[in-house]
């Protein structure tokens, strides 16, 4: 692919080096695609009909179906056109499905994105039409994407989006209502489907934007101008799906119907009126799809206004209405008569112009087939006849002539266009192109015109080359993205079509005719321009060199540069040869000299001589095949051009000094002056018809072939020349003639005349009639003179004079004293042209020699007198003398060879100080005649004697004549020093002379040619390989070691918290056993006491708690299961609790005696199961002291098993603590990170600096040049540039000769290059090198500030778990232990002397209530200071419950009604947990108070009834405690109250924890994505471009060594060892 670059694009910015080249690989990309075939009609159609009904479907959706009113009708329509969509279809699938659906789509999406970058990638390798097989698949995809994908796809993406909160502000998926939104995973999913949202959007814009043919073609549906209304209607589409996935349609009807009814509003307006689509059907398939479109919206605004009302008819009036609508506007005939009646000559807008100029240029493509459309343009023309009164309008007869007609009639007849164009059209079409150039001259700034315009000029004017200056002016004016495709897709088109003619013409005029003059000149600029950048680079880099310290990086930069302007240099020749452009002679001499004095390919530059020889070689003067004026000067043969536009018609509007000098004018007197001038009388009068004839017809005879003519001097003498005279239209220089000129070398005595047929007179005659007939002009003016005065037979014999032979006639005429007699052969030419009579005869007469003379004897002696000699003036041009050059004169010169050349021609136009140089030659002859004038004639000749040349180089001035003797000093030591060393070595010369060869045997052919070098050194390896494979898999470890090291990161901090997590779990889950097991001892005596009361199994109460004792139990194996799972595998203690028998169970048999058994405290929690199952199935009679079961619960729910419990509980606890204290894994992966990153810095520093020295090695190869040859390098250049400065191309060529020849010495001079013993001072100071170190660390630092972030984030959230452990734990254990005490005083009030944790349970119940105390107040205070570290969640809830209205959120999960909650103790527990709580407590306290009252003095009395279950008073009243108001009061406050509430607040606390959790994971997925991705985009967009522009830098230095002349390559030992290397490594 050929881009369009400059030749000044190395000076821009990496940035937009990149930029223009993905913009111009894209364009052709889209380019190649739009080439093939397109799909018919009828396809499309069907592709806007499924488009539609994918709209539809959002206007049937659930949230419109009740504005349709009819649910049989609307679901109907859902269902049906919700199978052109995807997300209905997953609608009752799982949210995993959904997910893989959403991967597999964007699946393919990517498989595409992969392909465009796959063609991309081989289209820098080769050209991109040899993958078709891709171009095939990316059209269809293309050509289907915004009709059947765009909308299913962009609602598959967005529809994850697709959340609503609930009650508790928490978001959950509409369809997936198990799903919350945007949390842990599903984040990861809305990520990269907000990525794959953005790649679909945009890829469709460009699409939309680009993808369409801008030519008028009748099979293509998809021509149009723009694109930019599609967008719009992308645009709308676009909206669509966002109102029904991030609104809330529902709710926000009205806005949604608002939003939907302003986008399809100004969509069908931008359809209906727009004039873009040029396919006529296509464009009325579009206008009905939009019609269709608003109707449905304006059917939904109708259902909104006649929601409330008892109306159903909005169905049937959509249904009824759209084939209405398709058949209203496909019928009808859009005539905008109010765009055509604009008056073109003054527009009030912009937008009125292309808006006209769209509507003209549309409806102008079916004016051959169209009747209709035809009267309508007829009527425009008419119409814009009366309206233009401008003197330029098309409209008049005098700009619309016949001829003018006839003219374009034929051109479109040669370029195949079988219509039979009626005047009529030509007309319009010129009316056309006129109001073009009218809203081009109002509005020049706009590309949409221009664009417009260029596209008119190809398809109907037929004129490439004007709308190729339209795009290259677009071009300039900024256009947007759609704009700069087009222009250059349009300008890629008329390049391939020249291209293409170029290869039909064979012959070369005709190759070189058909050629562009825009592209030619913009060419020969660009190359022009690239030989003098590139030489200006040389001698940058040669004089970089010469300094005494060079900077070698400051060298690697110019060479660079400079080898990047060489290769577009290369190109740019190798495109005008392969197009055959016309290339001047001067730029070929040019170019070849500075391939010879810049590059040394002689090789190249004797191709371009070749070619040049070619050129003169062709049977014609190259002044024949030149195409510009500008090129005029720089010709040697005489060019003339004349101007064929109307109003400069006939008129001369270029030529050169040769034509001007031809006829004795000077360049001034004959510009824009008519070429009749130039012209006999005869043929100047009917001159202007001749033109106008060619113009009319195209047919010459005279045309394209060498013919003699006669021309008219401007001392008004006619001379016989040669003319060759074609015809060239130009956009630049207007339509014209170029004539090319010559005179051939007569060294006869030849005159001629020009008779008139009528009179017989004399009207014009040449110079040489004064020579041979003493007759000028002004006798033949006065007298009269006729041709028989003269030729006294001349119309008798008039026959005779007109064959080919002539006739011989003897003359005899006196003029005054002068007699003329002699023999002369007369040849007589008619003068006759085409439909007219004879109007004269060009008469040649030609002396015949004799031996004697016909002159009068008188007048002999003039035969004797000698030519004048050729005279050189020598023009000072004060013009170019300024202030600042005061000294400095330019010197134009001119030759002359004829006698009556006019000085006065040249003082004309410019007053020049000349020098007549023939003079100076004659004097200098006369004084050479003494020797000693001779010697002062030497002496003053000197004129340079005293003048010092100097040169401002690097900020100094140096004197040349220093810098050079300089430079023989050198050379001359150095050659001594090789004298001395060709001494001493001596015969051992021949021996390293042989080794040499030796070394240079495998590879001695690269000497051959700089080409041959050229290429040796590109497809060569470098030396050291080895470096930069270890850089670059340096790289690749370094990026893979940091991505395992954040994986394991991020691996090891989820599995920390993943642990602290289960660690909270098992914590609650051991206080729940303990809870549950209390709760099991606190049903069973309950039970004990309704037994007590004589209450029956068939009791309510009995039953509840025989219920509510069975899901305890089923719990608490539950629990113990999970506890068994979790605590598998731990340590220390509690893996003694767990597999080793340390826990005393105590039973009872049936003799009543005491057992003990040792169990683990697993198999014992299962035996409290198995007994309180026993229990409870037992009837209730059976709950007695001395019942095996119930004792055996009663005993170790109070000792061992309890305390075992509650040291398990306590275990779990500390680990928890230690787990959460521990940060030694997130900072042993810092530390890790850290070091290995410290580590690395030194690792990939010093692999760098081993790459880097490969490169200074090469670079430093360039020390190895003498210094005398770097100055003679340098001087070279230079005086090539100064040439090209001077613009003497001839100097170019006859430049001194400073190039070095093989040395005829031998290998003396390689000994002295190779045996430098001190090497020059150099530094190196790389910008590169810099960079790269700033960027390294750089991108090191970002890498780790991962990790500091990754622990700075893990690790508070690790201190929050930390600091709330210790609330949490009072949390848990406020439940376990209100049970263990109001168990622990049932158990007292029945038997105090039962033991509780082995004591007295007297003893044990004195401190029950200040620990209760102690506990709570701990939790709460606990609490207060861990508000920071809660969860939002966790704190509302328990703010909630400890303030008054607890009720609203005890009763749903005390399982109690509101009403009897906030009853209950006279609302204690609505008015705050923290009441409750005191209650409790103080319940507790008055029944302990009570029982040791009861101790103290047994008649204490008690608020209950006292039951005589024995004869103990004391024992009866402390047993029917449990009887009391207040005991049930507890009981009630414990069981129904508290233990719900702190259960539900431990169920709030796991979500709150669990969402601190995801929230934490998410942070962590969301930073090591952003991780993942840092280090792809470090990779690609920093490691692996420093790789690859270290290889490229190596390369572009080691081919900088083809900037050395290949015989000073040959000559410096330590650039053939460093090739010798390259040899070795190639093979």
């Amino acid at each position: 692919m050929q881009g369009t670059m400059s030749i000044f694009d190395d000076d821009k910015s990496s940035i937009d080096k990149m930029q223009n080249s993905f913009k111009n690989l894209i364009f052709e990309i889209i380019y190649q695609l739009i080439q093939g075939e397109s799909f018919p009609l009828i396809v499309y159609a069907l592709f806007v009909t499924i488009e539609s009904f994918q709209f539809f479907y959002f206007a049937f959706s659930n949230e419109f179906l009740p504005l349709w009113k009819v649910p049989s009708w609307s679901q109907s329509f859902q269902d049906f056109f919700s199978y052109f969509m995807i997300v209905p279809h997953l609608k009752y699938i799982g949210f995993s499905s959904f997910v893989l659906v959403l991967y597999i789509i964007m699946g393919l999406f990517m498989l595409i994105i992969v392909m465009i970058i796959f063609i991309a990638l081989k289209a820098q390798q080769s050209s991109v039409t040899k993958l078709s097989g891709p171009l095939v698949i990316l059209k269809i995809f293309f050509e289907v994407l915004n009709y059947l994908f765009f909308l299913p796809s962009l609602q598959l993406f967005m529809h994850i989006f697709y959340c609503e909160d609930n009650s508790n502000g928490i978001s959950y998926h509409i369809y997936y209502n198990d799903q919350q939104c945007y949390t842990g995973n599903y984040l990861l999913h809305v990520f990269l489907s907000a990525i794959a949202c953005l790649i679909l959007v945009v890829v469709s814009s460009f699409v939309t934007m680009t993808f369409y043919e801008s030519r008028f073609q009748p099979s293509n549906p998809l021509c149009k101008i723009s694109g930019r209304d599609d967008l719009k209607f992308l645009v709308f589409k676009i909206v669509l799906v966002l109102c029904f996935t991030l609104i809330d349609v529902s709710n926000l009807t009205i806005l949604t119907v608002i939003i939907l009814t302003l986008f399809s509003v100004i969509n069908f307006f931008s359809f209906n009126k727009s004039s873009v689509y040029l396919n006529y059907y296509y464009a009325k398939m579009l206008n009905a799809q939009q019609a269709i479109i608003m109707w449905t919206v304006c059917m939904i605004i109708f259902g909104l206004i006649v929601k409330d009302t008892y109306y159903e008819g909005a169905p049937y009036l959509w249904v009824f209405g759209c084939p209405l609508l398709i058949l209203i506007v496909m019928l009808r005939k859009e005539y905008r008569y109010d765009i055509m009646m604009i008056d073109s000559n003054k527009f009030d807008s912009l937008n009125q112009a292309i808006q006209q100029l769209q509507y003209l240029t549309k409806f102008l493509n079916y004016y051959q087939s169209d009747r209709n459309i035809a009267t309508l343009l007829d009527g425009f023309v008419e119409y814009h006849r009366t309206i233009c009164k401008r003197d330029d309008c098309p409209c008049q007869a005098k700009n619309m002539n016949q001829k003018k007609i006839i003219k374009f009639i034929k051109n479109s007849k040669v370029l195949n266009q079988d219509e039979e164009l009626k005047e009529q059209y030509v007309v319009l079409v010129y009316i056309i192109e006129r109001i073009f150039v009218l809203s081009l001259t109002r509005f020049p700034n706009c590309t949409e015109l221009r664009i417009s315009h260029s596209l008119f000029l190809m398809e109907k004017m037929q004129s490439n080359q004007q709308a190729l200056q339209e795009l290259v002016a677009a071009d300039s004016e900024k256009p947007y993205l759609d704009e700069q495709f087009i222009v250059y897709r349009l300008k890629k088109l008329i390049e391939e079509q020249m291209f293409e003619n170029s290869k039909t013409n064979r012959s070369t005029t005709a190759g070189i005719d058909a050629v562009n003059e825009l592209t030619t000149e913009n060419n020969l600029r660009e190359i022009r321009a690239s030989i003098e950048k590139s030489a200006s680079l040389h001698i940058e880099f040669w004089s970089q060199l010469s300094e005494d310290t060079p900077d070698l990086g400051k060298l690697y930069e110019v060479g660079t540069r400079m080898m990047y302007v060489d290769k577009i240099l290369d190109d740019s020749w190798k495109r005008i040869l392969k197009m055959n452009l016309d290339v001047p002679p001067n730029l070929m001499m040019i170019y070849s000299r500075y391939l010879v004095d810049i590059l040394y390919d002689k090789e190249s530059a004797e191709e371009v001589l070749e070619r040049l020889k070619n050129f003169y070689s062709v049977n014609m003067d190259r002044g024949k095949i030149t195409n510009n004026i500008n090129d005029f000067p720089n010709e040697s043969t005489a060019l003339i051009s004349i101007s064929a536009e109307d109003v400069t018609f006939a008129r001369i509007i270029g030529l050169n000094m040769s034509a001007s000098k031809m006829f004795g004018y000077s360049k001034s007197e004959l510009i824009n002056r008519k070429v009749n001038i130039l012209m006999p009388n005869i043929y100047a009068q009917v001159h202007d018809l001749f033109m106008e004839t060619y113009l009319q017809t195209f047919e010459s005879r005279i045309m394209n072939r060498e013919r003699p003519i006669l021309g008219k001097a401007k001392n008004g003498y006619i001379f016989p020349f040669i003319i060759y005279v074609r015809y060239v239209p130009s956009f630049i220089h207007g339509t014209q003639f170029f004539g090319a000129m010559r005179q051939e070398k007569v060294f006869k005595n030849v005159a001629y005349m020009i008779v008139n047929a009528q009179t017989q007179e004399i009207e014009n005659i040449s110079a040489a009639f004064i020579s041979m007939f003493h007759i000028d002009l002004n006798y033949i003016t006065k007298k009269k003179t006729k041709a028989t005065d003269l030729i006294a037979d001349f119309q008798t014999n008039i026959n005779e004079y007109l064959t080919k032979q002539g006739a011989e006639v003897t003359i005899e005429f006196k003029n005054r004293d002068q007699q003329v007699k002699g023999q002369f052969m007369v040849t007589a030419f008619e003068i006759m042209f085409k439909d007219q009579k004879l109007q004269g005869y060009n008469v040649r007469i030609e002396q015949i020699k004799s031996e004697k003379s016909l002159l009068n004897p008188n007048d002999q002696s003039q035969q004797h007198k000698k030519l004048a000699a050729p005279k050189f003036y020598f023009q000072l041009d004060q013009t170019q003398i300024t202030m600042q050059q005061s000294a400095v004169a330019q010197f134009l010169g001119e030759y002359s060879n004829e006698t009556n050349f006019q000085m006065s021609a040249i003082s004309s136009v410019k007053q020049d100080e000349t020098f007549d140089f023939s003079q100076r030659e004659q004097q200098i002859k006369d004084e050479e005649k003494t020797p000693s004038s001779n010697q002062q004639i030497e002496e003053k000749v000197d004129l340079g004697f005293g003048i010092r040349t100097v040169k401002y180089m690097n900020g100094q001035m140096f004197d040349i004549d220093e810098f050079k003797n300089q430079d023989d000093d050198s050379e001359s030591e150095n050659q001594e020093n090789d004298k001395k060393l060709q001494q001493q070595q001596g015969g051992l010369q021949q021996v390293k002379d042989d080794d040499d060869e030796e070394a240079d045997g495998g590879h001695a052919n690269i000497y051959k040619s700089r080409r041959t070098f050229l290429q040796f050194l590109e497809e060569s390896r470098s030396v050291n390989q080895t470096s930069m494979i270890c850089f670059k898999w340096s790289a690749l470890s370094l990026i893979v070691s940091l991505a395992v090291l954040g994986l394991l990161d991020y691996i090891l901090t989820q599995q920390l918290f993943n642990n602290i997590q289960s660690s909270y779990i098992i914590m609650q889950q051991s206080n729940t056993r303990i809870a549950l097991g209390q709760r099991i001892l606190w049903q069973s005596n309950e039970l004990y006491r309704l037994n007590l009361l004589g209450v029956a199994d068939t009791d309510q109460q009995v039953v509840a708690q025989k219920n509510n004792m069975q899901s305890t139990i089923d719990e608490l194996r539950n629990v113990q299961q999970d506890i068994q799972q979790t605590a598998s595998g731990s340590n220390g203690l509690q893996e003694t609790y767990m597999t080793v028998n340390s826990i005393q169970m105590t039973s009872m048999d049936n003799n009543g005696l005491i057992q003990k058994q040792l169990q683990d405290i697993n198999s014992a929690t299962s035996q409290i199961v198995s007994k309180a199952l026993a229990l409870q199935k037992s009837n209730v009679n059976t709950f007695v002291m001395g019942n095996q079961d119930f004792y055996f619960i009663r005993y170790n729910l109070f000792n061992d098993y309890y305390n075992a419990t509650l040291k398990s509980a306590y275990m779990y606890t500390q680990d928890l603590i230690n787990l959460a204290q521990n940060t030694q894994t997130l900072l042993i992966v810092l530390v890790v990170a850290c070091v290995f990153t410290v580590v690395s810095i030194p690792w990939i520093a010093c692999t760098f600096n081993f790459v880097s020295q490969n490169q200074e090695e090469v670079i430093k190869l360039f020390l190895e040049i003498p210094l005398v040859k770097v100055k003679q390098l340098f001087a070279k250049c230079e005086a090539f540039s100064n040439t090209l400065q001077i613009g003497d191309e001839e100097e170019a060529n006859q430049e001194n000769d400073l190039s070095f020849e093989e040395n005829e010495e031998g290998e003396g001079i390689v000994e002295e290059f190779g045996r430098r013993k001190k090497r020059k001072k150099y530094k190196y100071d790389s910008k590169d090198k810099r960079n790269f170190y700033i960027k390294f660390m750089i991108s090191m630092a970002l890498l780790i500030s991962y990790f500091i972030a990754h622990y700075l984030v893990a690790s508070n959230l690790q201190n929050s778990f930390y600091l709330i452990i210790q609330e949490m734990n009072s949390t848990c254990q406020m439940v376990p232990q209100i049970t263990f005490a109001n168990n622990v005083f049932r158990q007292m009030s029945v038997d105090y002397s039962f033991p509780v944790l082995n004591q007295s349970s007297i003893t044990l119940a004195q401190n029950f209530v200040t620990n209760l105390y102690n506990l709570n107040t701990n939790m709460q205070k606990d609490h207060s200071l861990n508000l920071n570290f809660h969860n939002s969640i966790y704190n509302s809830y328990f703010s909630n419950i400890m303030q008054a209205g607890a009720c609203t959120y005890v009763a749903p999960i005390a399982n109690v009604s509101l009403t009897d909650c906030q009853a209950f103790v006279k609302g204690i527990v609505d008015e705050s947990l923290a009441l409750a709580l005191s209650r409790l407590f103080e319940d507790l306290r008055t029944l302990i108070t009570i029982y040791n009252s009861l101790i103290v003095n047994s008649s204490t009395s008690i608020s209950g009834t006292v039951y005589n279950y024995s004869n103990n008073g004391t024992q009866n009243a402390m047993t029917s405690l449990i009887h009391t108001a207040t005991a049930l009061e507890v009981n009630s406050l414990q069981d129904i109250y508290v233990r719900a509430i702190f259960v539900q607040l431990i169920e709030q606390f796991n979500q709150s924890m669990s969402s601190d959790l995801v929230t934490n994971t998410t942070t962590t997925v969301t930073i090591f994505i952003v991780f993942l991705v840092g280090l792809v985009l470090i990779y690609l967009l920093f490691w692996w471009p420093i790789a690859n522009k270290i290889n490229n830098e190596i390369r572009r230095t080691t081919i900088l060594l083809s900037m050395i002349p290949l015989n000073l390559v040959q000559r410096i030992r330590a650039i053939k060892e460093y090739l010798n290397r390259i040899h070795k490594v190639d093979q």
